[in-house]
């Protein structure tokens, strides 16, 4: 049935590319099958399949969704499993048009919360114990799978950006007037676009290098000969602005920007701080 299989711990997804005329086949037959199958080799190995803590979700543009009819899928005779418009994977909230709103509205809940109760320990905390804490609790949660927010709206990253804005205020006692960007520079932190660029590069370098898992590092290749001394990676053109936040296609492009310096760092340690500097004066203009 060609659905391939991804898992990380004791959790696992199945998944499946169709188009919006193929609906009616994916729905009725082949994903019902794919979880007869899945029951049989569960039962083969004395486990159960539990339905309620199963979802199905389809992703795609809100034009492609809107095309679509079937609201549940039958796994077998007694019981239907409705789509979901949003899935919690590994802490991450997905929704089906990949906006992730609804990631970043459970996000801010929880980090100016957090805030809340940060403030009112001022009084007890100095300003270093106070940004180790807000950097443990706040920036933590804010770099967690950042980098799946490239190519989202303009109003997604604004709203992540408030939320560093908030924690940079909590430290410094700054009024909510006050310009946020010269106290960001001064706790020498990326904002959120930097943050999101550098756990891609990141990713890409720790790839190259042979650090990460197989099904991040074969999506990526070199273009240019092993001995170039600007190193580039081999860029695919993506069919649509969804396509461009994918990974084979935001690394290539990020890393082929990268001053060849950066490139060629001989450690992890020395990229990560190479890397840190060339966007640091890239977002505030100047040294530090």
């Amino acid at each position: 049935m060609n659905f391939n299989i991804h898992g990380f711990a004791d959790d696992h997804q199945v998944y499946k590319s169709f188009k919006p005329k193929a609906e009616h086949d994916i729905m009725t037959q082949q994903v019902p099958q794919c979880f007869r199958e899945i029951c049989d080799w569960m039962r083969s190995h004395f486990l159960q399949l539990n339905p309620g803590k199963t979802e199905i979700m389809v992703f795609g543009s809100r034009k492609v969704l809107s095309q679509l009819h079937i609201s549940g899928v039958f796994i077998n005779s007694e019981i239907c499993v409705r789509l979901s418009p949003t899935a919690k994977n590994l802490g991450f909230v997905l929704d089906s048009s990949l906006d992730l709103e609804a990631q970043v509205k459970k996000l801010k809940q929880s980090c100016f919360h957090k805030l809340r109760n940060i403030a009112k320990m001022k009084s007890i905390l100095s300003i270093p114990q106070m940004r180790q804490l807000i950097q443990a609790t706040i920036l933590s949660s804010l770099d967690y799978c950042n980098s799946l927010y490239f190519g989202c709206n303009k109003s997604v990253l604004k709203q992540l950006q408030q939320i560093q804005n908030r924690a940079c205020a909590t430290i410094l006692g700054l009024k909510k007037r006050d310009a946020k960007s010269p106290h960001l520079q001064k706790l020498h932190w990326l904002k959120i676009q930097e943050r999101i660029e550098f756990k891609i590069l990141l990713l890409t370098y720790k790839s190259l290098n042979g650090e990460s898992p197989a099904y991040i590092s074969d999506l990526i290749r070199y273009s240019s000969m092993a001995g170039d001394r600007n190193p580039s990676l081999h860029q695919y053109v993506a069919k649509s602005s969804m396509g461009d936040r994918a990974f084979v296609s935001c690394a290539a492009n990020m890393w082929n920007k990268l001053p060849v310096e950066v490139k060629l760092s001989p450690s992890l340690p020395h990229f990560k701080c190479m890397l840190k500097t060339h966007l640091f004066k890239r977002s505030y203009g100047h040294d530090d």
